[in-house]
């Protein structure tokens, strides 16, 4: 049963090796890894291809910068015909080394579930994940979205079926950021199976190097919500209240933010 680990990467090289050594050392080995290289004239990179030898590491670079959210959705492009399961790694994030043999377990044991959550952690192990209840199911547009009863970064694992089928894709028209437009499309289909697992490790929020972290003006962030709300009409989401519900929350939010 493969494994497809998506990982775009940007200005972290070296970052990028931890998150594949991650990989190369877990304890379940029927995976692929899809890098895209968003940062293509960035010279830390030139002896990354040929340093990592490994038929299952597949690495693509980007004509130019093109965004996170393009990047994923040419990562899931090049998904292997006899991928079962996907599951997203940043590149500055690493697998705790039973990883992807808990998800394995997670899915012999819930054979109807499509989408599985588990943590995101810190290195000291505090869960950046924060769900109420462990080993149920919940809704990401409500609980998650609309009533934040779910909170935080979690590791997702789901179905490659339910992906292709459904032509389910991050935002065509925002370069980073706003990864709910995908999850919530995701969630039309199939509720998350959450289990409070730390499967990825991370450095915190504070991790910035190589990044621009500018905070959006009040203008950068209408512009985001209208393109989303666009994109939203092309794929007929408006048919469905939270997704409604949820536009107009982000709305109202930017209104009465200073």
């Amino acid at each position: 049963m493969k494994f497809s680990i998506i990982t775009p990467t940007y200005k972290r090289a070296e970052k990028l090796l931890r998150a594949v050594e991650s990989l190369q050392n877990q304890t379940y080995a029927d995976w692929e890894m899809i890098i895209v290289n968003d940062s293509p004239h960035d010279t830390s990179y030139s002896d990354f291809s040929s340093s990592i030898n490994d038929a299952r590491i597949h690495y693509h670079i980007n004509p130019h910068n093109m965004g996170v959210n393009y990047s994923r959705n040419y990562a899931i492009s090049k998904i292997s015909a006899d991928s079962k399961w996907v599951i997203f790694l940043d590149d500055d994030d690493y697998f705790a080394p039973d990883a992807l043999q808990t998800f394995y377990t997670l899915l012999l044991l819930h054979s109807d579930k499509k989408w599985f959550v588990t943590n995101r952690a810190l290195k000291n192990g505090t869960p950046l994940t924060r769900f109420p209840e462990d080993e149920t199911t919940y809704s990401y547009a409500w609980k998650y979205l609309l009533l934040k009863i779910c909170k935080g970064d979690a590791t997702h694992c789901i179905e490659t079926k339910l992906l292709i089928h459904n032509n389910i894709h991050f935002s065509h028209h925002i370069k980073q950021g706003e990864e709910w437009f995908f999850f919530y499309q995701v969630g039309l289909h199939q509720k998350m199976y959450y289990s409070s697992h730390n499967s990825t490790i991370s450095d915190g929020y504070d991790s910035k190097e190589g990044l621009n972290f500018r905070k959006r003006t009040k203008e950068e962030r209408f512009d985001s919500v209208s393109k989303l709300a666009h994109e939203g009409v092309h794929i007929k989401l408006f048919r469905y209240p939270s997704f409604l519900l949820y536009i107009i929350f982000r709305y109202a939010s930017i209104i009465i933010k200073k």
